[in-house]
């Protein structure tokens, strides 16, 4: 599995440059965004995900086909337009989180889901508190006050990196998906869901979830520092 986080505003003048690689069904969900500032990350966000896609396919980004689910709007896998047959280890699932500012892309050969969010304020932990499963609501309420806001948004990307995963998004309700403390576990789905470390300092979080390899060869991805 690779997993990307990039800084948008680093990006910015390439990516708005580029957005003529986006299909019709990218631009038009950016129409429905009436401020502009999420209309240019919405852009130049699926403009970097395009971009990383295409190397992975060797294909020109433009030509990167990104079906979706239409009931719960999961993407589906990434391919080639005209391609009938990938090559052998793809399709390439992907799965793609944004947060003000920035957007993180986990790629894989099998379901793979990440989150990332900006740490949420005192106020708005307590109301994301309210939606977690009973044990996890729980758990964190016994968390000093000072340190809950971090460990409910550490819990919260956890659990939309499982339900993207499981390609379900939050047509599932996130109060039945219980995380605990652990920061990596493995799920009876057999699903891993783990925690991504950032740099010291840094007001990210983000977590990633993917399915276990069944004949149990190395996990894809080695927990790294990211972010800033």
């Amino acid at each position: 599995m690779d997993l990307f986080v990039v800084a948008l505003a680093e990006v910015g003048d390439w990516a708005t440059m580029s957005t003529w690689w986006l299909g019709e069904d990218e631009l038009a969900r950016a129409r429905e965004l009436r401020e502009e500032t999420p209309r240019r990350e919405f852009l130049n966000s699926r403009v970097v995900l395009r971009r990383l896609l295409a190397l992975r396919l060797d294909c020109p980004p433009e030509a990167v086909e990104l079906p979706r689910n239409p009931t719960t709007g999961a993407p589906g896998p990434a391919r080639v337009r005209g391609v009938k047959a990938l090559e052998p280890g793809d399709p390439v699932q992907y799965s793609l989180a944004r947060t003000s500012g920035y957007v993180a892309v986990a790629m894989a050969n099998r379901p793979v889901g990440v989150d990332l969010e900006l740490r949420q304020s005192n106020q708005q932990s307590e109301a994301l508190l309210r939606v977690l499963h009973p044990a996890d609501q729980s758990r964190l309420l016994r968390v000093p006050a000072r340190r809950r806001a971090r460990a409910v948004t550490d819990a919260w990307v956890r659990v939309e990196a499982l339900l993207k995963a499981r390609r379900t998004g939050l047509s599932v309700d996130p109060s039945t998906v219980h995380v605990g403390a652990e920061n990596r576990v493995r799920h009876p789905d057999g699903l891993v869901v783990t925690g991504v470390r950032t740099r010291r300092g840094s007001q990210l979080h983000a977590a990633v979830a993917w399915l276990e390899d069944p004949l149990g060869s190395p996990e894809p991805w080695t927990d790294r520092p990211m972010g800033r």
